[in-house]
Parts: structure tokens; sequence; C-alpha cells
């Protein structure tokens, strides 16, 4: 398992934030409302301005309308209404030649369609994989100092990592995700793509079934995640989606560009796709600083699968 978190660096203190600048002279502000008219009995309805009353026609008397003609007036709408809705349906069973099945059957009133299941969202999708295949990533490292990851291959139980994890020589070994360290032999490597293939001196646990596509059958913006060893933080996971398909490095090598975070110690580990396929290596990234800045590069799990053909 992994050691504690590593110390955090120190931050110098901070000088504060600037003083709040002062703020302006009140300026002449809004204008004022006019006053309320004075407090009185309202006028009139019929009254208007002052010196035009003569002017303006007398009001209409309104007549009062008893409710009982009210009720009258509202019976006869209804009857009217209900005989034309009656005249409208004995109107459509009987245009025809009269027989029972020239009778429209009775449009149902539409009901909700039954609920599709819920689509599972990308994140259940990669907590899924991850529980499949976190177990198949292991940490290497060598006493020459160095440190990064490896995943176990199936059904060949050999160790895939970088070749620059292990090229500055010393004994290897791998810490596997439930807490052995166990020796492992370098029986090939490849300068140029970046791969080294380990033979462990022990069975490691199960291993991930590599994709057999070019570029692991990615398409732009498809999600993948890696595991690896950010820092010695052992079965970390990111994820992220697939920025670009055949990139190449300067040697030639395709590579797979992927937005998903990885830093030192992630060199040699598994990038994965929501079924669960291998379908890269995470390799190098590229920014301005020593950690990421999610451009990342993986070398394709094809170039994987000749490697490890082609081994002793």
């Amino acid at each position: 398992m992994s050691s504690g978190l590593p110390p955090l660096e120190p931050r110098p203190r901070s000088e504060g934030l600037p003083p709040i600048a002062p703020r302006p002279e009140r300026g002449p502000g809004l204008p004022r409302l006019d006053p309320p008219p004075p407090a009185g009995p309202l006028p009139p309805l019929s009254s208007g301005p002052a010196g035009d009353g003569a002017d303006r026609p007398a009001a209409v008397p309104k007549r009062r309308v008893s409710r009982r003609r009210l009720g009258l007036v509202a019976a006869i709408a209804a009857g009217v209404v209900l005989a034309a809705g009656a005249g409208a349906l004995t109107a459509e069973l009987v245009d025809g030649d009269g027989g029972p099945s020239s009778v429209p059957a009775v449009a149902e009133t539409p009901t909700a369609a039954t609920a599709s299941p819920p689509i599972v969202g990308a994140d259940a999708d990669i907590a899924d994989a991850v529980s499949r295949v976190r177990t198949t990533v292991v940490q290497v490292r060598t006493t020459a100092g160095s440190q990064g990851s490896g995943v176990i291959l199936a059904p060949s139980g050999l160790i895939i990592t970088n070749n620059h994890v292990i090229r500055e020589g010393g004994t290897v070994s791998i810490l596997t995700s439930d807490g052995r360290q166990i020796g492992a032999q370098v029986v090939d490597a490849d300068p140029r793509q970046d791969l080294a293939i380990l033979r462990p001196q022990q069975t490691v646990g199960p291993g991930a079934a590599l994709a057999e596509e070019p570029d692991g059958g990615l398409r732009q913006g498809d999600h993948v995640f890696a595991i690896g060893s950010p820092f010695g933080l052992q079965n970390t996971v990111t994820a992220g989606v697939v920025s670009a398909v055949g990139r190449t490095n300067q040697e030639g090598v395709p590579m797979i560009q992927i937005d998903a975070p990885i830093n030192p110690g992630n060199s040699g580990g598994g990038l994965f796709d929501l079924r669960g396929r291998l379908v890269g290596i995470p390799t190098s990234i590229l920014g301005p600083i020593p950690g990421n800045v999610g451009i990342g590069f993986a070398v394709p799990a094809s170039r994987v699968k000749e490697l490890v053909q082609s081994a002793p």
C-alpha cells in the first residue's frame, strides 16, 4: 500500500488584499418624488377636471339584472352546447353504411409511454470499469531510484511499463495493488517506443485485456481513464477524453493525445476505455511546467501487443 501523503511545500505569506479605494463624493442623488395628494374622499367617477363638468355627458345608469334571469340565460346556453355535441356525435355514428363494423372506434385518452431505463452516465461507467481493472496496475520501483507504474497483461502475466522507468538500471521490483512486493526481470525493451516488458518472479494477479484496433479503436472525444502512481500515490485514477488520435512523437511513433491528468509516476501505467480494455500506456506530457497541463500522450495498445508477441 502507498505511504503517507508527501508534505506540502511551504507557501509564502500573503501580502494581503489591496486597500479598498475611497468612495466618490455623494452626487446630487435622485430627484425628489412629487408630494402625495392631500388626504380626503375620492372624487366621484362622473366628475372631471375643474371647469369641464358641463361639457361631459351624464353617466348612463346601469340596469341591474336579476340573478334569476342570469341563471335562465346560463341554462339555455348549456342546453345549446349539449345539443350541438349530441348532434355532432350522432352524425359521426350514422355516417356510413349503418353496419356495426362501420362504427369508428372511440379514441382512447393518450397516456405517457413507459419510461425507458435511465441511461448510465459516464461517471458510473468509469467507476464500474475502474473496479474491474484497478488490480491490474502495479507500482514499479528500481534500486537506481526510478519509480513508475506498470500493467499486468492477460493472459501472459507479463508486465508492461515505460522504458524510461527502468533504463537507469538496478534491481526492479513491483508493488501490487494488495501490497505485495515482488521482484521482476526486464525481458525486453524498446527505447524508441519507450516500452519495456517485465517478468515477475511470482504470480501477481489478473491481467488487463489489450484492445486490438489501431489507436485502441478510440475516437476523438471518447472517455478514457488512467491508473498509476503519480508522485508515488499508488492506484490513483484520473479521467478525461481523447483529445486526438494519430499524433506522432519525434521518433515517428504513433501516440494517443489525452487530457486525463497524468504526472511523474503515471509513466508505464494503464490508459483504459469504458469497457475496461487497455488502450494505451501513458508515456509523456507536454507543457511549460513539469506537472500536468492537460496535454498527455500514450503509446497505443497495438504497439504493446507487437512488443509482447516478439518478446523472448
